[in-house]
């Protein structure tokens, strides 16, 4: 077999991963984070991703400051399309 298909094949599966862990599942959990930080009477403001974990069973951490108290903020944790609210 020549080295370039073994090259292909080794990039393909990795691209497929790429774009199954890119950033359009980060905004849907982007979205999702923002409605549990609303849930809990947060208006939420800027938002920091603390910590990011890929894969088929990834997680986002977020942090939330509250606009209506600045001084406030909220922990998010996403797992695919559900989030909690940590703290």
């Amino acid at each position: 077999m020549p080295t370039w298909c073994v090259r292909m094949v080794m990039v393909i599966p990795l691209l497929a991963w790429a774009a199954g862990t890119g950033s359009a599942r980060g905004v849907a959990a982007e979205a999702d984070a923002k409605a549990t930080a609303r849930e809990s009477n947060c208006k939420p403001g800027k938002v920091e991703v603390i910590r990011q974990i890929p894969g088929g069973n990834g997680e986002i951490l977020y942090k939330i400051i509250c606009t209506d108290y600045p001084q406030m903020f909220v922990l998010i944790q996403c797992r695919q399309r559900l989030c909690i609210l940590l703290r």
